[in-house]
């Protein structure tokens, strides 16, 4: 299409003097120089320096099947989408391919989690050959594409317009085997992102099945994925313990159990007996780890998929159970090596080792903590969910980081520099310290009679409580339960019932605030003052609900203390809220 005709405003070479016949005849033969379908022009384009693009999301799994194919000798996927786009190339008679990109075995759907180097996170799909084709293009190195079938070439939106990007920069066609789209024309580009949608609803769909029909597995105790050390993992005889296997297994836990021992003494146990590990070599403290968390080893399922309300860690077994509405653990249909009891008895012996080693493990945000000052306790200012104290190592220094998206609803996309904060909570902390102690003493304080009593009857309720819950705990682990007839089940409704207890009244508790206590204030004061990181987070979570987060200034290395600001669990002595800049007048903030 061309746009309308020139009329007087044009030079007549033939009439000018003066201009070489060379150069006439190359204008003449150019012709006009603009076109208002642009693309038109640029599909035209014929490479000499093609690339293809080939994919296969995951091998066959089927042994049976998978075999049967290599006796028939029938091509591979990647062997026919290799013939097919070849045959495309030979028809719009291009040049010969100066490469094949293949991602083999390979999703164009699942995203991983990258950090980047401003310490920012991301979720991409990672595909090498197809980031170097992008690449390729970019460059020169490849004038033109020829992809299989847009599915094969994206499953997500985002890597499309990667690659509509580099296209509309070269200028250069990348055309499908099985069709015409060519996204270097405008109308196939759009059309490909309509697809493109349709595609990805596809494979959530499909995703979304598969996580259903594991759930709907695991409810009914059959194994997610293959058995591990210890049982029949393929055949008729799947989920039968194999007894030299299970011997070590349970040799594992009586270490733990009822030697004391830790997974590094166990680990050097198991080397120098001469037992291979699961996977023939050595045996690690890790694979030690993985047995001892593991509950199918106890009889009980194992489930870590996508509808998990609260996101499961590797090494805490209670986070891998599969409960019921009433707190009960789903009995798997296998063999079980080791019994109920033995298995809660080893995740308590090493939950109280993690607590005395300094590690935190409450569940905020889906991790173990103890290392930095603020983890779990600092929120993200875009979903408000607890962040996690990371090392970046391109940056060269730490920071609090929002987690995974997905873990717990987090979004999984800010971070901030961790001393500023540090630095800056540790000035507001002592100044709460000081000014609470004044308070505490001062004789203006008097706590209503009242509410003093409703806290002694609250926290010998807890108490007794507590006792209870140990008592039955007790009476579990030596078998006296089962003795006057109850199940598994039983205990774990009543322990569930106590448990729901205890955080009712620890709740009730802490809306009634602590009792004025000028020692403990003073106490607290010194430890913060002189105490490690374990320490000083437990001073924090005494007085403050959780340091909210907002949205920091634009630029590396500013700090804004406006943007960080305590929220108080009380009032006395302090404004809830205080803003960073009210609390450090006087006091230099580190940048």
């Amino acid at each position: 299409m061309s746009p309308t005709p020139f009329t007087a405003n044009t030079l007549d070479l033939s009439a000018v003097s003066g201009i070489d016949d060379p150069v006439i005849t190359q204008l003449r033969e150019r012709g006009r120089t603009t076109t208002l379908d642009l693309t038109a022009g640029y599909a035209q384009y014929v490479p000499q320096r093609p690339g293809g693009y080939l994919r296969l999301s995951m091998h066959d799994i089927n042994e049976d099947r998978r075999a049967r194919k290599e006796a028939t000798k029938r091509k591979t996927a990647i062997e026919r989408q290799t013939e097919d786009v070849e045959a495309k190339r030979q028809a719009l008679e291009w040049g010969p391919f100066v490469k094949l990109y293949i991602d083999d075995d390979t999703s164009a759907y699942k995203k991983k989690r990258i950090t980047r180097p401003d310490g920012t996170v991301d979720w991409v799909v990672l595909r090498k050959d197809f980031q170097q084709m992008l690449k390729d293009l970019l460059n020169g190195v490849i004038d033109g594409i020829v992809f299989y079938d847009l599915d094969r070439l994206v499953r997500q939106p985002r890597d499309l317009e990667d690659l509509a990007n580099v296209v509309d920069e070269v200028k250069r066609p990348a055309i499908g085997a099985t069709s015409e789209l060519n996204l270097v024309r405008e109308s196939d580009c759009n059309m490909a992102r309509v697809m493109c949608v349709m595609l990805l609803k596809q494979s959530q769909d499909t995703a979304r099945r598969v996580a259903r029909d594991t759930l709907g597995a695991a409810e009914m105790g059959i194994p997610i994925g293959r058995l591990g050390y210890g049982w029949v993992r393929k055949g008729e005889n799947v989920g039968t313990k194999i007894e030299k296997e299970a011997a070590v297994v349970r040799r594992i836990f009586r270490e733990l159990v009822e030697k004391n021992g830790n997974p590094s003494s166990i680990t050097r146990g198991l080397t120098l007996s001469g037992i291979p590990s699961p996977g023939g070599g050595e045996w690690t403290t890790a694979t030690v780890k993985l047995i001892l968390s593991n509950p199918r080893y106890a009889g009980m399922v194992l489930y870590s998929g996508r509808h998990r309300l609260e996101p499961s860690k590797q090494h805490v077994g209670m986070s891998k159970l599969l409960t019921d509405e009433k707190g009960n653990p789903v009995m798997g249909t296998w063999d079980e090596i080791v019994s109920p009891q033995t298995w809660f008895k080893a995740q308590s012996i090493l939950k109280a080792r993690q607590e005395q080693n300094g590690v935190d493990s409450t569940p905020v945000g889906g991790h173990e903590y103890g290392k930095y000052l603020l983890t779990g306790v600092v929120r993200c200012y875009k979903c408000e969910k607890p962040m996690e104290g990371r090392w970046n190592g391109q940056a060269k220094y730490h920071v609090y980081r929002c987690p995974s998206r997905g873990r717990n609803g987090a979004c999984g996309s800010t971070s901030r520099k961790m001393k500023p904060i540090d630095d800056l909570i540790d000035i507001l902390m002592e100044e709460f310290l000081i000014e609470k102690l004044g308070a505490s003493l001062s004789e203006t304080v008097q706590e209503d009679e009242e509410i003093t009593e409703q806290r002694m009857e609250l926290e010998e309720q807890r108490n007794e409580a507590i006792t209870e819950k140990e008592q039955l705990k007790g009476k579990w682990e030596r078998g006296e339960l089962s003795d006057v007839g109850w199940s598994n089940e039983d205990y774990y409704e009543h322990v569930g019932a106590i448990s729901k207890k205890i955080r009712d009244l620890i709740e009730k508790l802490e809306a009634l605030g602590s009792a004025p206590d000028p020692q403990a204030v003073e106490s607290d004061l010194a430890l913060w003052r002189s105490g490690d990181n374990v320490e000083k987070r437990v001073i924090i979570k005494r007085y403050m609900k959780y340091i909210q987060l907002l949205k920091g200034p634009k630029g590396r290395g500013k700090f804004d203390p406006e943007t960080v600001v305590p929220i108080w669990r009380e009032t006395k002595g302090h404004r809830a809220g205080q803003t960073s800049e009210e609390a450090t007048e006087e006091a230099s903030v580190p940048q």
